[in-house]
C-alpha cells in the first residue's frame, strides 16, 4: 500500500500511540482485558518494529495489519518516543497501541 492510499484509509488516519499500561485492565476475574472504549487499531513491538500487528487477547493468532513506513510522521515520532528517551537510550516498555480516537 503506497502513501497516497493511507490518506483516504480512515483506520489509520487519526491513532494515537499508549502504552500497555493505558490500554489494559484486569476484569473481575483477575485477568486481562482492553479498557472499554477504547479501539485499538493494532499494536507495534520492538522486536518486529517495521510492521502494525493486530492486538488480540492472549492465545489468539496475530495478523499483520499495516507497514510503520505508510503511518504519518507524527504517529511514527511517538511510537520512537515511548521505545526511545531523549538520550536515544531504550526504555522498558517493548510493545505500544495505535489507538483510534
Amino acid at each position: 500500500m503506497s502513501s497516497n492510499d493511507v490518506k483516504n484509509r480512515k483506520e489509520l488516519s487519526k491513532v494515537r500511540v499508549y502504552g500497555s499500561s493505558e490500554v489494559w485492565e484486569r476484569n473481575k476475574y483477575n485477568k486481562w482485558q482492553f479498557k472499554k472504549g477504547i479501539r485499538v487499531i493494532g499494536k507495534v513491538d520492538i522486536n518486529l518494529s517495521s510492521m502494525v500487528l493486530k492486538a488480540n487477547k492472549k492465545g489468539y493468532k496475530t495478523e499483520f495489519v499495516e507497514d510503520v513506513a505508510n503511518l504519518s510522521k507524527k504517529t511514527k515520532n511517538e511510537i520512537i518516543d515511548c521505545f526511545y528517551d531523549k538520550t536515544g537510550k531504550r526504555t522498558s516498555k517493548d510493545v505500544v497501541y495505535l489507538v483510534k480516537e
